[in-house]
């Protein structure tokens, strides 16, 4: 059997009891259709084509007009109820009945004895000939006569669950201020019966015209009964709560400082009345309603018990908008600042500020006790950030001077913004910078040693953003490796949170997340138990340790080579040319793509260590991108053309070029176990780019595919590395001083179980391993996939103890083991099974 020692030569080390949070964002329908508790979708008329391509005010909506009936359907801006979002429904009305059908979010989950709370806002114009025609009438003859809606459930077929009647008074005198005009109507609706897609209707039963805006249905089924959190879903925030998260972070991300200024996120559009929030469309390409807004999350935090952590965009918005990064004109950067200030004060604000004052009116007379703020996302870190966060900063230090700013280093361990950004925080002195990074698993098994090197004075890290690429077992044990390595490096790395959070099916907008979720149920990950099994054994000391032994892996890359490459239709590559170190020619064939998404096989097979790939391609339009592969790469379903629309996960490499209106940029990319990664920042070349114009690539490929350098029409040549060794067997030793608790993490992200000797750890802690238990999660590497229940669970169990001293882990696997203290009589966390 393998062995593996734990050894130390170091001592304890105080470390962050906040280390363990979450990262709300946005993002894959998370707000709106997901933790919003809002089953209508587009209630209030108002998504456009600036959400989506094919959007209009009525999506989501069926118009239906019974062939026996008359009327029509309109939008109309004049007579809002709220100036911030004007467009409403008008719906006028022939020859009754016609109706209004809302599909939901992938139709609607209806429970049987759930009461569902139903809302609309109406303005009935009647049926008076003198009424003018709907919108914006003058001072005409008022008209007393009742219209009627049915508000119905309907079941997966149609057929009604539960239904309701309002009768509205057409008071109609547009001229006199005293009658009424936007009112908003509730009824209950009581179903008897399940439904997996139902849908929302609104029948009109008269003729005449009525306004319709800010229709709502919601479960009347709070969390925990809290009120506060009625508009939430009541099952996801379970399953954030079961996370025992530290802090959470949010809104962003990139929804933080939005596609353009127009679209930063401004936190007093999220409060208060939802009618009167300012609805914009979201940069992952749908729509924000923010019936989830800052008090909402605010509340949500305080009642899962994680601190809250607010973003606000930088005075600038995301580098990677059409505009690029355009920072608010200066002449507007006083009125931002304040901004920024007066949400801290709504956070924390007695009830005799102005802020706080709103915060009580909004039903928490508490301050919320905010502790940081993070200042910027991902940003390019330019003079003009600098100049902006500066001013940002010196503000709330000047007013808040206990709060703790949390700044940004750009999105990756490596660039220009890494360091730019951390050189800013160095000099600034910030307590807290707000790293991210998406790897693959073997690029995090050869990178454990990140926060190592870090100096242990200076700004702490926020591994704000982080993941492997996948939710299989694979990725969630190479998590579990960089989360004990984050432990283990806790003086210097304060916090972190796993992202994307929350997905819904069917909705990705990136993969993959941390949780699912349909109209349904809540699907965990393998990703979600490594976390869960984290913050269920927090710290606040830690022993510095290493495994010594049977802990790494060396993977055997192959030297059969294939070449393929993918992109804009009617792109050429030719004068393809492999040569290999002993002087071998390998001559490829012409290709001309078929479009995104087609890879095309070059006609080329070698086996080598060492080679050179050359090649031309000539673009015809700009923007474009292209792809070139190269290595063990598996093709599926090739045809005989040669033509591949998907490809295995062989381990093999490629490099992706981006042109831009004139610029070209590439990157190259290592892939493992069949997770992409990069081992450097992309590559802008000198090279002035024109359609029709035709490149020179060269490839220049060492060590069986771990180096790989590239350069374009002789231009200077970028190189990626890749190390021989992954560290696939860590240990982690932690303490609990409340609960007087030693804990024991152990990752074996192999196949074969190990033997691991503890005697160091326990000799230092003064226990021993009898009668202890320990929670592992093990299961077969490549199972787990988003969208479905992880196929593994933490499970509760004896340890298998070779003796007093040794512990042996499965194969695949993460064990967390708690030893109460001598005399302690603590017990170790109640561990799902």
């Amino acid at each position: 059997m393998d062995r593996v020692t734990i050894q130390s030569s170091s001592s304890w080390r105080a470390i962050s009891e906040d280390m363990w949070g979450v990262f709300f964002e946005d993002i894959n329908y998370s707000a709106d259709g997901g933790l919003a508790a809002e089953m209508v979708r587009n209630g209030s008329f108002t998504f456009t084509r600036a959400d989506s391509e094919h959007w209009n005010g009525f999506t989501a909506w069926h118009k239906v007009v019974p062939e026996s009936s008359a009327g029509a359907f309109c939008l109309s801006d004049r007579d809002a109820l709220a100036d911030e979002n004007p467009v409403h429904a008008v719906v006028e009305v022939n020859r009754a009945p016609i109706a209004l059908v809302n599909e939901g979010f992938d139709g609607m989950r209806i429970r049987a004895g759930v009461d569902y709370r139903c809302s609309l806002w109406v303005w009935p114009r009647g049926n008076s000939s003198s009424a003018n025609g709907g919108s914006g009438c003058d001072d005409i003859e008022t008209v007393h006569k009742p219209m009627h809606i049915r508000v119905s459930l309907l079941d997966d077929d149609g057929s009604a669950l539960a239904c309701e009647m309002l009768t509205l008074d057409t008071l109609i005198g547009c001229g006199d201020a005293d009658q009424p005009r936007w009112r908003q109507e509730r009824v209950v609706l009581h179903p008897k019966c399940d439904a997996m897609a139902g849908r929302l209707e609104l029948e009109f039963l008269d003729e005449g015209t009525v306004e319709i805006d800010f229709v709502s249905l919601e479960p009347d089924a709070p969390w925990h009964g809290n009120e506060l959190l009625r508009h939430l879903r009541a099952d996801i925030i379970e399953a954030l709560a079961e996370l025992h998260p530290r802090f959470m972070r949010f809104p962003g991300g990139c929804i933080a400082h939005g596609y353009g200024l127009s679209n930063m996120y401004h936190w007093k559009h999220t409060i208060g009345p939802v009618e009167h929030r300012r609805q914009q469309f979201n940069c992952w390409g749908y729509h924000q309603s923010f019936r989830l807004g800052y008090f909402e999350y605010l509340c949500l935090c305080e009642a899962i018990g994680a601190k809250p952590l607010p973003v606000v965009a930088a005075g600038v918005c995301c580098q990677n908008s059409d505009s690029g990064a355009t920072a608010i004109p200066c002449s507007q950067m006083g009125e931002y600042v304040q901004d920024v200030l007066d949400l801290i004060e709504f956070c924390n604000g007695d009830v005799g500020t102005r802020w706080g004052s709103l915060r009580a009116d909004l039903g928490h007379p508490e301050p919320f006790g905010l502790e940081m703020i993070g200042i910027g996302n991902e940003d390019r870190i330019d003079d003009v950030f600098v100049d902006r966060f500066t001013r940002i900063y010196d503000a709330v230090r000047r007013q808040y001077p206990n709060i703790r700013i949390v700044g940004t280093v750009g999105p990756a361990l490596f660039g220009q913004d890494y360091e730019d950004g951390w050189a800013l925080a160095r000099r600034l002195r910030l307590p807290l910078v707000d790293e991210h990074s998406y790897q693959s698993p073997a690029w995090w098994f050869r990178h454990l040693d990140q926060y190592d090197r870090l100096p242990r004075s200076g700004p702490k890290v926020y591994l704000g953003e982080y993941e492997s690429w996948g939710s299989a077992m694979l990725n969630a044990l190479s998590e579990a490796a960089l989360m004990t390595s984050m432990e283990r490096n806790g003086d210097v790395v304060a916090m972190a949170s796993y992202a994307p959070l929350l997905c819904r099916n069917g909705h990705a907008s990136w993969n993959p997340n941390l949780i699912y979720f349909d109209n349904d149920r809540v699907y965990d990950t393998c990703n979600y138990w490594v976390q869960w099994m984290f913050s269920r054994s927090a710290a606040n000391r830690v022993l510095p340790v290493s495994a010594v032994g049977d802990v790494t892996y060396r993977r055997e890359l192959p030297l059969r080579s294939r070449l393929q490459c993918e992109g804009q239709k009617g792109q050429w590559f030719g004068d393809i040319r492999v040569e290999t170190a002993d002087d071998t020619v390998y001559v490829g064939r012409d290709v001309r793509c078929l479009g995104h998404g087609e890879w095309l096989d070059c006609g080329l097979n070698w086996s080598a260590e060492s080679y050179v790939i050359r090649l031309r391609t000539r673009i015809e339009q700009l923007p474009a991108s292209f792809r070139i592969g190269f290595g063990d790469i598996e093709d599926v379903g090739l045809t005989g053309s040669g033509v591949s629309g998907d490809r295995g996960g062989h381990d093999h490499n490629e490099v992706v070029f981006n042109v831009s209106a004139s610029r070209l940029r590439y990157e190259i990319l290592m892939t493992r176990d069949g997770y992409d990664t990069s081992y450097a920042e992309p590559t802008l070349c000198d090279v002035s780019m024109t359609p029709g114009q035709e490149i020179t690539i060269v490839i220049r490929v060492d060590r069986g595919g771990r180096t790989v350098g590239v350069s374009v029409d002789g231009g200077a040549e970028s190189v990626a590395v890749e190390s021989d060794t992954e560290t696939r067997r860590v240990v982690g030793v932690a303490h609990d001083d409340t609960r007087g608790l030693t804990v024991i993490r152990m990752v074996n992200a192999l196949a074969d179980p190990v033997d691991v000797d503890c005697s160091a750890v326990l000799e230092s802690a003064g226990v021993l391993l009898r009668d202890v238990t320990c929670t592992v999660l093990s299961g077969d590497p490549s199972a787990g996939v988003g969208g479905k229940t992880a196929p593994c669970r933490p499970v509760r169990q004896s340890c298998d103890t070779v003796d007093a001293r040794h512990i042996v882990c499965p194969g695949w696997s993460f064990t967390v083991l708690e030893i109460p203290d001598a005399g302690s009589g603590a017990e170790s966390v109640d561990y799902r099974e």
